[in-house]
């Protein structure tokens, strides 16, 4: 019997929100712990981040004390869990951390978008074939909306896929995204998010995989809630996380 603490996306009382997402057959831990360093399962990640972290700036200093761990010479047998994972805080910083060599590798998110594997630079690449990305180009465009990331010209380019690959929710996720009016309050904004993870939802079918969206989830980082949807149930619930928590 598996019997562990764990959870896939929050935010705590300083508005940092992080998310843990599938990596099949990509994350690469380490089976020898390295003196001076913290050893973790990768499912006891982000109970260490929301725990010990205030902001992307931190995660940036304290994620070499950290190493992610096979249960090869565990006590506790607690099998392999693929994962990466998704940080973002009230400074609009995102950044994805994957596990590579024994090491948590940072890199900075743009797009505002990550699903599950493959590695991200692989899904960059294919939603250059549908919109031109101006953060490739012109890091320094500034406008009236910062969630925008391309030119705004969509004409000559192909339908976006419909599918359920992770790469098709991707590109869905970022041009949905794009295409979404900039949010002048939090109603608004949750609003267009749930819009948003309309289009990236995956039903229950019959006969084929037990894969679903269990529930729908989104965090307000400024006020610290956390807007959360279970499949069986059209009602959001919202959790407040208040700073004096």
């Amino acid at each position: 019997m598996r019997q562990h603490a764990d959870i896939s996306d929050g935010v705590n009382e300083y508005g940092l929100a992080a998310q843990k997402l599938t990596f099949s057959n990509q994350s690469d831990y380490a089976s020898e712990g390295e003196a001076g360093k913290i050893q973790l399962a990768a499912f006891e990640f982000l109970l260490w981040l929301l725990g010990n972290c205030r902001s992307i700036e931190e995660v940036r200093q304290k994620i070499d004390t950290v190493q992610l761990m096979t249960d090869e010479n565990s006590t506790f047998k607690f099998g392999r869990n693929d994962l990466h994972f998704s940080a973002t805080d009230s400074s609009g910083q995102m950044i994805n951390i994957e596990p590579h060599g024994g090491r948590l590798i940072i890199s900075n998110n743009s797009i505002g978008v990550v699903t599950n594997a493959p590695k991200f630079e692989r899904e960059v690449e294919k939603l250059t074939t549908y919109m031109d990305l101006n953060i490739l180009t012109e890091p320094s465009v500034k406008n009236n909306n910062p969630n925008q990331i391309s030119t705004g010209s969509f004409n000559g380019k192909p339908v976006f896929p419909g599918g359920f690959t992770p790469t098709s929710r991707f590109i869905r996720a970022a041009i949905y995204k794009e295409r979404a009016i900039y949010p002048k309050n939090e109603q608004q904004n949750i609003i267009e998010a749930w819009h948003i993870l309309n289009g990236v939802t995956v039903p229950k079918s019959e006969g084929r995989s037990g894969t679903y969206t269990v529930y729908r989830s989104a965090v307000e980082v400024t006020s610290r809630r956390l807007y959360l949807q279970t499949y069986e149930d059209l009602s959001v619930q919202v959790y407040r996380f208040p700073e004096e928590l």
